[in-house]
This record gives structure tokens, sequence and C-alpha cells, in this order.
């Protein structure tokens, strides 16, 4: 007999049948594309593309970014930084000076950006190559509309699969091919989505059983260099209903931030309160005043059973852009789950936690 379900938020997706229609969903992606299982792969795999008789391919990349990512592709690219911020509107463009033939990866951080500036760029830089990082929104209207020479996204991001990502050429142009079958670590991850939903249900399983085998999983699949999606994920794609999941994702931000504005809070606000129509961000985004506010608001969620993730730290296993600004806020910046695992209930719960601690916080401060 199962006990009472449990209450947790964060972490990795576990599996539902809920997610999942009886026929095949509107098809958001292009028809031609190619399914890796990870983006990381994606990016491993574009240099045989484009073959240099000297020199590495020289990538840049925004400062704000994933480091555990760069440290990677620093390994087949001569990287280049620029600076974009999810704190500015813009990316800065005099911080970007590519010369012909080098690749551009420009990302909408947060799935709050808009496209046309990128579009306005590269129609003036016509000798390098765009692609543009779409994981968190991966059917925006940006993504929609794309006219770069390549556009890819992590749906494994924001989609309840094991792994997966796709890219697909707007402008036509040749797609990288996976070198390698399918990852080991897709399998390890879908056994912990089962043995995780498993767990919330109240089965005595467990919660160490489920995280080795996310932990082994995660592992496995980003130590792959151009693996193709697993079985399962390329199976399920189809019939997963993306157009609820999302609807129901920007319900729970929009009510995460309705509830937090509520009253002001000192130390914390929110990275954002609006986005482009169309657009669901990736999740509910805090910006703290300072890292002892961010790791305390931290330590204590997962007291309360909630896990936000810091999207990114850096420098990360001494891997950094040495941007000022992107290091100053990877310290501060806070991701809040609300994604469309949670009910609206589950949302107040979660600012119930933010807004007690931040209380605390101010009144321990004013002592």
């Amino acid at each position: 007999m199962l006990k009472e379900k449990r209450w947790e938020v964060g972490s990795e997706f576990d599996w539902s049948n809920d997610t999942v229609t009886s026929s095949l969903s509107k098809t958001f992606f292009p028809e031609t594309h190619k399914l890796f299982s990870t983006g990381r792969s994606i990016l491993l795999s574009l240099p045989p593309l484009f073959k240099r008789h000297q020199s590495r391919l020289r990538l840049h990349l925004p400062s704000f970014f994933c480091m555990d990512v760069a440290a990677d592709l620093s390994k087949v690219f001569e990287l280049c930084w620029y600076r974009d911020m999810p704190t500015e509107l813009l990316p800065d463009f005099n911080s970007l000076n590519p010369l012909p033939g080098d690749l551009v990866l420009s990302v909408n951080l947060f799935g709050i950006k808009e496209g046309k500036v990128w579009q306005d760029w590269a129609s003036q830089h016509k000798d390098i190559i765009l692609i543009e990082d779409h994981t968190h929104d991966p059917i925006s209207p940006w993504a929609q509309q794309s006219t770069a020479h390549y556009a890819m996204a992590s749906v494994r991001k924001t989609l309840p699969i094991p792994d997966g990502a796709i890219i697909w050429s707007p402008q036509k142009l040749q797609l990288p091919q996976p070198a390698l079958g399918e990852p080991s670590g897709a399998y390890k991850k879908l056994i912990a989505m089962l043995l995780k939903r498993a767990y919330l249900s109240g089965a005595n399983i467990s919660k160490d059983a489920y995280r080795m085998f996310q932990i082994e999983g995660e592992q496995a699949l980003n130590a792959e260099t151009s693996s193709a999606a697993s079985s399962f994920t390329s199976n399920i794609l189809n019939y997963l209903n993306i157009s609820e999941l999302r609807k129901k994702r920007e319900l729970n931000i929009k009510q995460f931030f309705y509830l937090l504005l509520t009253e002001t809070h000192s130390n914390c606000k929110p990275l954002f309160t609006t986005w482009s129509s169309g657009a669901v961000p990736f999740n509910s985004i805090l910006v703290c005043a300072n890292n002892e506010v961010r790791e305390g608001l931290r330590k204590f969620l997962i007291s309360q059973n909630i896990f936000a993730t810091v999207h990114w730290q850096q420098p990360f296993k001494g891997f950094s852009a040495n941007d000022s600004m992107a290091i100053d806020l990877s310290n501060r910046i806070l991701t809040i789950p609300t994604d469309q695992r949670y009910s609206l209930d589950d949302i107040e719960r979660i600012v119930s936690n933010i807004t007690e601690f931040l209380k605390t916080y101010d009144h321990i401060a004013a002592t």
C-alpha cells in the first residue's frame, strides 16, 4: 500500500502519463531536423561541417552561459566571448567582433529575449554562421520564425523526457549527423524518472535510489560527444502535449510573480515580470542582493523540499568568461522551479516559503 504522497519541487523531471496524448500532437518542429541526446552533443558535432585546414573554428559565446558546457566546447573550438546578459534587453554588439567564417551562438536566455535584433545583425554580417539556442523556449515565436543558419534546443530541459536535443536549419543547410548510437545515460535517466514518480506517489523507495540513477545518467549524457537521441525520446516526442505543457508553465510563472509581488522585498526581486506575446519563460528567476542572501535562500528552500537551481555559476571548475557583470549575476541569481509539474496551490506554497525566508532575513539584518 502506498503511503501519503510526498511533496517535492524541482530537480529532474519524473515520468507522468498525463503528459502524453492519445494521438500525434501538433508538430511544432520543422520537418527536416536531427535529434541528438543533448545540446552539447549538437554543438560538438558542428566542426566537420566547416572544414578548416589550419586553426580550429572560432565560436563566440555569450558571457552569461553554462560554463560546464563551455569547458567541453573549448576542446574543439577556440572560444571568444561577447556580453549578453538576461538583465539587458539587447546584447552588447560592440563586444562581438567575429572574423569571416566564425560561428556565433545567440541564446534566448530564460526564454525572454526577442530575435529581431539578431536577424538585423546577421543581415549585416553575412560572412559568419549564426546558431540560435532556443533551449529555454523551444517553440517561441523567435524559434518558429528563425532565419539563422542553424537553430537548436535541448528540449529535455523543458519537456519531461530523459534526453533529447533538436537542430534544424532555417536556411536549409546541411545538418550534423549523430556519430554514435543511443546513449546509455538516457535509460538511467528514464529509470530515475519512473522511480521518482513512484517515490512521490508514496512508494517505499529511497530517494537515494532514483538520485543515483539521475546523477549517473546525467554524467554519462554529458560525456557523450555526438550521440543520437534515445529511441524512447524519438518515439514519445510527437505524443507529448507540448502546447498544454507550455500553457501550464506560463500560468504558474504568472501566478508566482503575482503572489511574490504583493509585498516588497528589499533583498530579492524577479529578474523579469513580463515577456513578449507568444513566449513562455523557462521558469521564475530571482536576483538576490548578494551571494549571502542567494545561498541562504537556496539552502532554506532545500530544507523545505524546494530544489532551486543556479543558472549558471561561474567560475565553474575554474572556467569563466571573465566578464565581471556575468560573474556578479551568477553569484546572485536563482531559478525557482514553477513549471508544468505544479499546481497553483504548489506555487502558493513555494512563494510562502520564499516570503518567510525574506521576512526573517530582513528582520535579522535590521537588528
